[in-house]
């Protein structure tokens, strides 16, 4: 896509962000596991985890595999990243409306509240926008985006 930033100065910023992000992801559903390991697995009531969201051992594995996901899609890097990122977030969307409709039901099967669809919502326009600002071009070194530039303006110069 042509009109996305390409070797946008935050980029850095905005893989970092995906990786402590996926991160706590990973240690939220681990926590999740390991609190919620004598319930059922899809559970409707769970159990409060971290004092902050009700979980089960199915939310705790849905929690580890998306967190693994974003990041290792963000230590390979390379428009992996924003590639999955892309399609990560909009599908965190839509899993937190999906929990939203359930919430009330006894087919909560993720033992979900209303926080939990909140921190979905947030993960998943955080990573989108990481998506969007963390395409690199490929062309030239990432590091020194600038020297590209100057490199041509002295081939132009040259050539006069």
């Amino acid at each position: 896509m042509s009109h996305l930033p390409v070797d946008h100065p935050l980029r850095g910023l905005y893989r970092g962000l995906t990786i402590v992000t996926g991160a706590a992801s990973i240690a939220f559903g681990a926590t999740a596991l390991a609190t919620t390991s004598g319930n059922g697995f899809t559970d409707p009531e769970g159990e409060k985890v971290w004092g902050l969201m009700a979980a089960n051992p199915a939310a705790g594995v849905l929690w580890i595999v998306v967190g693994a996901i974003a990041v290792l899609a963000a230590l390979a890097g390379r428009n992996i990243d924003a590639k999955v990122n892309s399609v990560l977030g909009p599908v965190l969307w839509v899993v937190g409306t999906i929990g939203l409709c359930l919430i009330r039901g006894e087919n909560n099967f993720l033992a979900w509240s209303v926080t939990n669809v909140c921190v979905m919502y947030l993960l998943g326009t955080l990573w989108f926008t990481a998506a969007l600002y963390s395409g690199v071009s490929g062309s030239q070194p990432v590091s020194r985006p600038e020297a590209a530039g100057r490199v041509a303006e002295e081939a132009l110069g040259a050539a006069k």
